[in-house]
């Protein structure tokens, strides 16, 4: 026993001593001057829509919006509840409940007895929380008066939710024809374009979901829809040739040869560049690149197996990079067949649909590879 005492203590020596060390790789944040100005214009002026921000996946709208919040709050008077419904799990309405309020389920009573206090996204006492467990007090209500709140004391309120397809096919007490996904946007329009007492923004990487909720809440009149995009070829070349400036590396520098090649494969996907540089500490670039594409070709040979279907929907870029419905029906797919078909593409992030263009596309270069290095393969 005393030996391995003897390696426990040698391991959390050295974590603790690598504690203080940098990390060799920290994750960067190009530009978005332009996408920091126009949510602070957003803000700037008095409620009278719902923000939708979309884009790709891996496109940096989560590392936006955080960038955002820090730079707001030291800006100006503003009261910013983030919630990020990837951290959360929300399967039923009672879920729904204590991620927004932090509600307990089982009834038991909390020790602090404070006319307010802050237990979870919005502040409530305990006879409001009780009462919202009973269902004698509508949540929607508890959250207007919060607003009406800040608002009275000079204080912006400003709600972000990210991923809000995460409460998709929950139902208001378990009754099919409420969904809460309805009651929430109509809230959200009584708090922007009627009262004008809250921003309101929504992120989805799901175009499809936000594309159908924006056509059957009849929102089109009361919302903005704003994409944030891969980052251009230039931020790249900028990012990639100063690792240390923007990813704090210092065990290597690309040439620009090298940054093209990794433009060539990844684009602007952020999350995807910052992946292939964590693996060239130890790895050529060119055996990287080439395992990476690898790679997406064969999650594009999983997912489409043997359903010539989705073939012939992929099929359609390999002569274009974008797409509408009729170029998937001149490709050989029924119009009953096509948007099953397109729906499974887009949530399954092989695809991309932009709501405001109605264009699909590759999530990104690595896939456009990916399909590319398929129909190759199966032609041999």
């Amino acid at each position: 026993m005393a030996g391995v005492d003897k390696k426990i203590r040698t391991c959390y020596n050295l974590i603790m001593k690598e504690k203080n060390e940098p990390y060799r790789q920290d994750v960067a944040f190009i530009d978005r001057d332009k996408e920091l100005s126009d949510l602070r214009l957003f803000v700037n002026r008095r409620p009278s829509e719902i923000l939708f921000i979309h884009g790709p996946k891996s496109s940096g709208k989560t590392t936006l919006l955080y960038k955002f919040l820090e730079q707001i709050q030291q800006e100006q008077k503003v009261d910013v509840k983030f919630m990020d419904l990837r951290e959360t799990f929300t399967n039923v309405y009672d879920d729904f409940l204590k991620t927004f309020f932090n509600i307990e389920t089982h009834g038991e009573k909390k020790e602090s007895r404070a006319s307010n206090i802050n237990i979870g996204f919005f502040k409530i006492d305990a006879s409001v929380e009780k009462k919202i467990l009973e269902k004698r007090a509508d949540p929607f209500k508890v959250m207007k008066a919060e607003f009406l709140e800040l608002t009275r004391k000079g204080i912006k309120p400003v709600l972000i939710i990210d991923e809000l397809q995460a409460l998709d096919k929950i139902y208001l007490d378990n009754d099919k024809d409420r969904q809460l996904i309805t009651a929430l946007f109509n809230f959200f329009v009584a708090m922007t374009k009627q009262a004008h007492l809250a921003h309101i923004i929504i992120a989805s990487s799901d175009g499809y979901f936000l594309n159908t909720v924006y056509n059957d809440s009849k929102l089109k009149k009361c919302s903005e829809f704003y994409k944030v995009d891969y980052l251009k070829k230039e931020d790249v070349m900028e990012w990639l040739l100063n690792l240390e400036k923007y990813s704090k590396i210092k065990d290597y520098t690309l040439t620009e040869a090298d940054a093209g090649k990794i433009w060539d494969t990844v684009g602007g996907s952020m999350w995807e560049i910052q992946n292939i540089l964590s693996h060239l500490f130890e790895e050529p670039i060119d055996e990287v690149l080439h395992l990476y594409k690898k790679k997406i070709k064969g999650m594009i040979e999983y997912y489409i197996g043997a359903d010539i279907q989705k073939e012939k929907v992929l099929r359609v870029f390999l002569k274009q990079e974008t797409a509408r419905l009729r170029d998937f029906i001149a490709g050989g797919i029924t119009p009953v067949e096509i948007d099953h078909l397109l729906q499974n593409l887009v949530r399954n992030n092989i695809l991309y649909f932009d709501p405001t263009e109605a264009l699909y596309y590759p999530q990104g270069k690595s896939y456009q590879w990916g399909i590319k290095l398929y129909f190759e393969s199966i032609e041999k």
